[in-house]
């Protein structure tokens, strides 16, 4: 009730991001960036758990963004990420981009002007999905420097476990987390800066570079509570 909120002296907010500000679009894309160009020339991989419908479409939508961005005047990406692989491992990811794909109609202004120019938001030359888990399991015996998106986004269950496992304990290797980590959880434990964790039974050091990238945060910061605060009031 607005009445509720305009008579009180202060208003108690339940929040995952009330005392921080999240990066904006362009510092986080810039972020990621970063991160994957410093680990791919160091011949690492780049392991990102990633919720598998809203926030693994919105990896792959800033990645084509940023591939966009460096076209040369003949069309053609003058960049070292061109030749790096960009692979989505999670069945229902894999489906809910394919959703994606088939609601166009629904897409933002920005996203629909890529169409209108031709350009698939939600595809580049580099990108691949995996089909089976021989697919999935064959990742984790190639040396080449690759990016794997995985679910489930808090590393509790699914594929993320094996890419974790097989590249938590390589220093040429990036861990980057793009959302939320609740207490308690793998992924919260390796955020925080856990030296080893148990998968599958066995310890894996933490050797290598983790990230938190929190501007890809499905959960708005203190800005954009608020900003919804301030609408409830009128």
């Amino acid at each position: 009730d607005p009445s509720i909120i305009e008579s009180a002296d202060y208003v108690i907010m339940e929040s995952t991001y009330g005392n921080r500000v999240h990066e904006n679009a362009e510092v986080r894309e810039e972020t990621l960036i970063n991160i994957i160009l410093k680990t791919v020339l160091r011949g690492g991989t780049v392991v990102i758990p990633s919720f598998a419908v809203g926030r693994t479409q919105e990896i792959i939508y800033e990645l084509n963004k940023y591939y966009d961005s460096h076209l040369d005047d003949f069309g053609t990406t003058t960049n070292l990420l061109e030749s790096v692989p960009v692979y989505v491992d999670s069945p229902l990811a894999v489906k809910a981009t394919q959703v994606f794909h088939h609601n166009a109609g629904v897409f933002d202004e920005e996203a629909k002007d890529l169409l209108r120019r031709g350009d698939n938001p939600l595809s580049f030359s580099n990108l691949h999905f995996t089909q089976n888990v021989e697919e999935s399991k064959k990742l984790n015996f190639s040396d080449e420097p690759k990016i794997i998106i995985s679910s489930s986004g808090m590393c509790e269950a699914g594929r993320i476990k094996h890419h974790l496992k097989h590249n938590l304990w390589k220093r040429n290797s990036s861990i980057v987390f793009v959302g939320y980590q609740a207490e308690g959880t793998l992924g919260r434990r390796i955020r925080d800066g856990a030296k080893k964790v148990k998968l599958f039974g066995e310890e894996i050091f933490v050797n290598a570079e983790v990230y938190n990238v929190e501007g890809f945060s499905g959960h708005a910061d203190k800005n954009g509570l608020m900003s919804w605060l301030k609408g409830s009031c009128i």
